[in-house]
């Protein structure tokens, strides 16, 4: 097994100081879109993993989407790609299934509140309790409308 990445691997392969990969890494507000998301990309390429010694939020703490399908099985390459691609501008996915109950779906649109963001596909349609449940949700989402995965994260991460 190899020597670990660290932040000054980060930074030499992105071109960016060691401050300013640390300002990323620790979620600070303080860097580019454009700057963090490369960062990220060659963190992620790199391998880099925080120490375990770390205390604090998982890396990128606060870069988690939450997707909610209908049918696992039938979304799998769908959410499949989808994951490859939020996972290539340095964002995580979190996949549930409401596997068709509008119940569920209002639980699990509540319960991915604390996410940065929803893709919510197939929602349930005329049900009231799940138009609420979209219309008191705190953060951003989309409802994918046939676009491939790539427009879609990029049409999320352009809301939040």
């Amino acid at each position: 097994m190899g020597k670990p990445v660290t932040i000054l691997d980060i930074a030499r392969e992105a071109g960016v100081s060691p401050s300013l990969v640390s300002f990323v890494l620790n979620g600070k507000n303080r860097v580019g879109a454009q700057t963090r998301e490369r960062v990220l990309k060659v963190a992620a390429l790199l391998g880099y993993q925080r120490a375990q010694s770390q205390t604090g939020a998982a890396w990128p703490a606060a870069r988690l989407i939450g997707v909610v399908v209908p049918d696992m099985e039938t979304f799998a390459p769908w959410m499949q790609q989808l994951g490859h691609c939020a996972f290539g501008l340095g964002y995580t996915l979190q996949f549930a299934s409401f596997e068709t109950d509008p119940v569920k779906f209002c639980h699990l649109v509540r319960a991915f509140s604390g996410t940065q963001g929803l893709v919510l596909a197939q929602p349930p349609r005329g049900d009231q309790d799940c138009e609420d449940a979209l219309r008191q949700c705190p953060i951003p989402y989309v409802i994918p409308e046939g676009e491939i995965p790539d427009q879609t994260i990029k049409k999320l991460i352009e809301k939040i």
